[in-house]
């Protein structure tokens, strides 16, 4: 696989075609226009990666995969992944309410209460559903759990927005009932490990988070970060940054009319069709088992 490949993915739409680019050539356009604050260290990718999620969302744009993930929960929460967008399966792999997590050495200071590890659902070499097994892919070990070892979790109404409608936990009753934040996962344990299956925003083979690039579309992108990143600014420094701030706040405006125009567009309303149906495809390669 050749660089071009890794760096844009293509996807044609008759008569439109639009590119899926990493979010950093997104975020070299406004370090560009705001030199000033990027120096100033105002600029940083890892807070605007939701306003891009919403961009999306806006827009009606599916650009998501499933991801896996193994996370630690410290003082009763969990912190989620920069690219969540909605729940799709969530279960306790260990559940305490001491402040000693099993295998943790309490002495250890290095130990990193945001770590995230890499996890993958077996689904069985020969489709026998007992076997069915959560792969955890630490830093020193591997370990495998049984799917049906896992301690059940269910998630209260008020987090039901953050959930995909086909996310279990929100009809089965487990031992534990979640709510789920902007950033975090509320757990009603100490601490423990919880696995979670979610929607992330699609990521090239580097993992950088991808956005669409289009003349009429990137603007509209463009304009909400850079409206974000004036937000921050106004709250986070001792600088005059208001008419900046409604200068970004009327160029996002104006741009939303040249993006919402090309998804009204017959072409771009079967990229849709096309990317729900690879959703559909997912609930059929994992949530029948949870159901």
């Amino acid at each position: 696989m050749d660089n071009n490949t890794k760096q844009h993915f293509h996807v044609p739409v008759p008569k439109k075609t639009f590119e899926l680019r990493p979010i950093s050539q997104l975020m070299a356009i406004v370090r560009n226009d705001f030199r000033k604050l990027d120096d100033e260290g105002m600029i940083d990718e890892g807070r605007v990666v939701k306003t891009v999620m919403a961009c999306n969302d806006r827009l009606g744009i599916p650009i998501r995969d499933i991801k896996q993930k193994c996370i630690q929960v410290e003082d009763f929460k969990a912190k989620l992944p920069l690219n969540f967008e909605k729940l799709y399966f969530v279960g306790a792999i260990t559940a305490t309410n001491t402040m000693v997590m099993q295998g943790r050495n309490p002495f250890n200071n290095s130990f990193d209460r945001d770590v995230i590890y890499e996890a993958e659902l077996d689904r069985g070499s020969f489709g026998n559903e007992n076997t069915y097994a959560v792969t955890i892919l630490r830093n020193t070990q591997t370990t495998v759990h049984n799917i049906n070892t896992l301690i059940g979790l269910d998630v209260s109404p008020q987090s039901f927005s953050f959930c995909h409608a086909s996310c279990p936990n929100m009809r089965i009753k487990g031992r534990y009932t979640i709510t789920i934040e902007d950033d975090h996962i509320n757990i009603p344990f100490r601490s423990g490990e919880i696995y979670i299956m979610y929607l992330g925003t699609m990521e090239d083979e580097d993992g950088n988070i991808l956005f669409p690039f289009h003349p009429l579309i990137t603007p509209y992108y463009e304009w909400s970060i850079k409206e974000k990143v004036l937000l921050d600014c106004i709250f986070n420094s001792d600088g005059n940054y208001g008419d900046m701030y409604k200068l970004a706040q009327s160029e996002r405006v104006k741009s939303w009319l040249d993006a919402f125009n090309i998804t009204t567009e017959k072409g771009y309303g079967e990229y849709v069709d096309l990317q729900r149906k690879k959703e559909l495809g997912w609930y059929n390669q994992y949530f029948k088992f949870f159901q």
